[in-house]
């Protein structure tokens, strides 16, 4: 590999002259293999589409993929990019990204130090995402991180100082975050998408939900539900409902009220996802989840909510349900769990039945209040099955 040959000379070299040749060389040869990022063009090191889209892999030239330990020069090479300058880093950690992992154990608190390092709020936008990039490529091994397992080199302070560093990252209230001025909308979109990918992953780790609460992610969570209200993103409202429910879950005291039309959408747009991305990854586990934040302040007494609203929402989950009986087997085989998707079918039973109940509640509320010199009829909601789409909003 051009680029470790050339960082080896480099770090062997005595003369000054050597040095600077050998660090430019590795330089060239990384740029090189970054320009080939992109599956369907030539892409600049430093385009932005290349940050978030970019697939960077690490093969051998018989094909064999690259275990960490031969990582190791590349994050000795990030730590020293530290003393010169923003070009070099951000080469370094989208090369990084292609490792998706944290790196050998001598190695791994070293490459973790420097990701912080490169999302403090004084850094350029790019070291900045493509850390965020490479944590969010590293996402797994994170979140398999407890404190009964704590790997060599790791401890909790330091993921307490990685989940700071990732709001710094991502905070609107700095000059340097994602939705920068300029900055077109797909952009805006990859970068919360990554974001919130990232955190789905990682609250699947009670302890990691409970230290990125505490950080405040699920503060930032919720600004972007404005995001999904005002561009309808089906996707990325799935991830943000299952996350808000996992925080829930610690008593998190959230502002969800289905009395606000931003919620609401919310809410129909993950289960527009439920019904059509079965196969995406951590929507089946994510399903009793998200039936949780449906729950949430959902009760026959707000009157904010109109009627139709929860007898739609029970025509989706019911098409969800319908979906997931009828494509079990093709998930199974695509290594889903079967007790995943019992578990799903089950919880969408008990809300489907649940938002049935509402309906009806609602039905009997209104009659009521009709004058007895009056004749109107009476309000009906037709429960059979409704014509279940399948088609997908194409953005994530």
């Amino acid at each position: 590999m051009a680029g470790r040959a050339a960082y080896d000379q480099f770090k062997n070299a005595q003369e000054e002259d050597a040095q600077q040749k050998h660090r430019a060389s590795a330089r060239t040869a990384l740029r090189t293999m970054l320009v080939y990022g992109l599956p369907s063009r030539f892409s600049r090191p430093d385009d932005e589409e290349l940050i978030w889209r970019g697939d960077l892999q690490w093969r051998h030239s018989d094909g064999r993929e690259l275990g960490c330990e031969e990582f190791d020069w590349l994050i000795d090479y990030l730590e020293d990019s530290a003393k010169t300058d923003d070009d070099t880093e951000g080469d370094a950690l989208l090369a990084l990204s292609g490792m998706r992992g944290l790196g050998s154990s001598t190695n791994r608190r070293s490459y973790i130090s420097s990701l912080i390092r490169c999302m403090a709020f004084t850094r350029s936008s790019r070291v900045q995402h493509n850390a965020l990039r490479a944590i969010f490529e590293a996402r797994e091994e994170l979140a398999s991180i407890t404190s009964v397992s704590m790997p060599q080199g790791v401890d909790a302070q330091l993921l307490n100082e990685l989940s700071c560093g990732i709001l710094t990252a991502v905070s609107p209230n700095s000059d340097q975050a994602i939705h920068t001025t300029g900055s077109n909308t797909s952009s805006h979109l990859d970068g919360d998408s990554c974001y919130v990918h990232l955190i789905f992953s990682l609250t699947k780790n009670d302890e990691w939900c409970e230290r990125l609460t505490h950080d405040g992610h699920s503060n930032r969570c919720i600004s972007l539900v404005d995001r999904v209200y005002r561009d309808r993103y089906s996707k990325l409202a799935f991830y943000l409902l299952v996350i808000l429910g996992r925080t829930k879950s610690l008593d998190k005291d959230l502002p969800f009220s289905a009395a606000e039309e931003r919620w609401r959408l919310l809410i129909t747009t993950a289960w527009d996802c439920a019904q059509s991305s079965l196969q995406e990854h951590g929507v089946v586990d994510g399903i009793p989840v998200i039936v949780t934040g449906t729950r949430l302040n959902l009760t026959v007494s707000d009157d904010g909510v109109p009627k139709e609203w929860f007898a739609d929402l029970a025509a989706k989950v019911h098409c969800a349900s319908l979906n997931l009986q009828e494509r079990q087997v093709i998930l199974v085989d695509g290594g889903i769990a079967q007790a995943a998707i019992d578990a799903a079918l089950s919880s969408m039973q008990g809300l489907y039945e649940d938002l049935n109940r509402l309906v009806k509640q609602r039905d009997d509320v209104t009659s009521q209040s009709i004058p007895m010199h009056r004749s109107l009829p009476h309000a009906h909601y037709d429960s059979s099955p409704a014509v279940c789409g399948t088609s997908e909003d194409g953005r994530d």
